[in-house]
């Protein structure tokens, strides 16, 4: 029934135009209403719906012209037709221009201005971060064998690396297995569990692998502070989660205490866009300083691409301060605020602030992240590899989001990856291809199991798709019988990417004095994983959290 009320609405004739109808005449047949947006000067179409002049509009779909705009409409699109069609600009595609003045456009475009000017900065170096770390791996066209070297179908080779998400996820994280839902207790505890028993994983088993530690309770404070200096820094959700990654940096010791007055403290934030956690955390330190110590500003530098409106440094620029706001949980009087603006694929760090190559018993720098999508977070991590072993970075506290938006060629976590899939996991190969795969699972971590039609679209064609072909995760699950269903395999292939960056963080960043990078003494006293608030304020709640010994 409700198949045929939406065949129904589909074949829906086109309504007539309401009544003295000024807006522009282009139908929406998804919406089944006419767009609301100004037309053009003399014309009856918006600037977004112009093309349907050029494409006739005199059709069953479209309206046709009055009698009395007939002239002003054929006259424009003479013209329009001289010109040429609309295309996106090759620049930066979120505009049009007309293709017969291309040549002339991309001359004066203010896209082109602005990379210029981005590429022509001291800290601009094409591609620095690029490339991740770690061997690639099998060649793509080797990796559809299994253990025995026999060939294997793209479901049969979804379904072994399904296996091996799961005694990886099992062996990282121990506590994963349930024992109450294991029959022989004796095998839960042996090195090697059996196909039966990761099939009784639950999604419960794996979200908990992950202690879920919320300490947004400890800085409600700030939710005042915020609104008393009117920040928009989004709703309640984004001020919950602002607030635990704030209590984060302060119970990893990252925020200085009264002994450590007359040091100078910087926060960086990467892929800041309006930069709050960064405008947070450095007023959080500046509020925590004394008053011998206020002088010496905090200094914030934000890391990113593109511009945005509503930024932090608007807020911090014309902050003041006096006595009264001595008991205040932020101090925005006491930060200095520079913009880094450049793609984290590019900005050498070393460059834009050479103040991290040398360590100084005065400095103090932390570097945090709020859902730095996909391979931003690789990249982050690689940009800092200079800058942290240089001991100039006391931590960094990092959430992770969008996890199918990351790419082989960028992951940080390579070496880890083969080592785990290659050994533990029983995977004789492992090649982009199968990376590609176990990322495009996890956007089923924010599904519901019931939802096949959508989880289907992720697998199969998303607006993420690099033209990789995908199983979907849905049928693999019920092929394997799991009963962690398809939000808690997707989940576990989140947590099994983040923990690659983890290792990443302890062989080649923070590392103990006297080590080298890469090399199995390289043990650092603190990198952890956890989720910083509960699934409910958002699916994307991992929290990546290293500090210097």
């Amino acid at each position: 029934m409700s198949s045929q009320s939406t065949e129904e609405k589909e074949k829906a004739p086109q309504p007539q135009l309401p009544e003295n109808w000024d807006r522009c005449h282009a139908y929406n047949e998804k919406k089944r209403r006419y767009c609301r947006q100004m037309p053009a000067p003399n014309q009856i179409y918006c600037g977004n719906h112009l093309h349907l002049i050029q494409e006739g509009d005199c059709d069953r779909n479209k309206r046709p012209c009055d009698d009395a705009e007939s002239s002003d409409v054929k006259r424009n699109n003479k013209k329009r037709k001289d010109r040429g069609a609309r295309i996106p600009c090759p620049i930066d595609p979120s505009h049009l221009i007309f293709e017969s003045a291309l040549a002339k456009h991309v001359l004066v475009c203010p896209a082109a201005k602005e990379r210029e000017e981005t590429c022509s900065r001291e800290y601009y170096q094409e591609g620095t971060n690029t490339g991740g770390q770690g061997d690639l791996g099998d060649d793509g066209n080797n990796n559809m064998m299994d253990a025995g070297g026999e060939e294997t179908t793209d479901l049969e080779r979804a379904k072994q690396l399904a296996m091996a998400v799961l005694k990886v996820f099992c062996f990282v994280f121990p506590s994963t297995v349930a024992r109450s839902n294991i029959q022989n207790n004796d095998e839960a505890h042996s090195d090697e569990l059996s196909d039966d028993v990761l099939k009784h994983v639950t999604e419960e088993d794996i979200y908990n692998a992950l202690p879920e530690v919320d300490l947004s309770s400890a800085e409600e404070g700030i939710a005042k502070d915020i609104a008393k200096h009117r920040v928009k820094a989004g709703g309640p959700r984004h001020l919950h989660q602002l607030q635990s990654i704030l209590g984060h940096v302060r119970k990893n010791g990252m925020i200085p205490t009264a002994d450590d007055d007359d040091s100078e403290q910087s926060v960086i934030e990467m892929g800041a866009g309006r930069g709050m956690l960064g405008l947070v955390t450095a007023s959080a330190i500046g509020a925590a300083q004394t008053q011998n110590a206020a002088s010496s500003k905090v200094k914030l530098y934000l890391v990113e691409r593109s511009g945005t409106r509503g930024k932090a440094e608007t807020k911090i620029r014309t902050a003041t301060g006096d006595a009264s706001q001595d008991n205040d949980s932020l101090r925005l009087d006491r930060v200095e605020v520079s913009r880094i603006k450049c793609d984290l694929a590019h900005v050498h760090m070393s460059t834009a602030l050479p103040f991290l190559t040398k360590k100084s018993e005065k400095s103090r720098s932390i570097v945090v992240a709020k859902h730095l999508c996909g391979a931003g977070t690789d990249l982050a991590l690689k940009s800092l590899r200079d800058v942290v072993q240089s001991g100039a970075v006391d931590g960094c506290v990092m959430a992770t989001c969008c996890h199918g938006l990351c790419t082989w060629k960028d992951y940080v976590g390579r070496d880890c990856f083969l080592e785990l899939f290659r050994g533990v996991g029983g995977v004789s190969t492992f090649a982009g291809s199968d990376f590609d795969q176990l990322r495009r699972w996890t956007s089923a971590s924010v599904l519901e199991d019931s939802d096949h039609t959508r989880s289907a679209a992720v697998d199969d064609g998303d607006e993420h798709n690099i033209g990789v072909k995908s199983q979907n995760i849905y049928l693999v699950v019920k092929e394997l019988g799991l009963a962690c269903g398809g939000r808690g395999l997707g989940r576990a292939c989140q947590r099994l990417i983040d923990y690659g960056r983890t290792e990443y963080i302890r062989e080649h960043l923070f590392h103990s004095k006297g080590a080298s990078p890469g090399k199995q003494d390289c043990i650092t006293t603190d990198v952890s994983l956890c989720h910083y608030c509960s699934s409910d304020i958002t699916p994307q709640n991992a929290l990546i959290i290293a500090k210097r010994g």
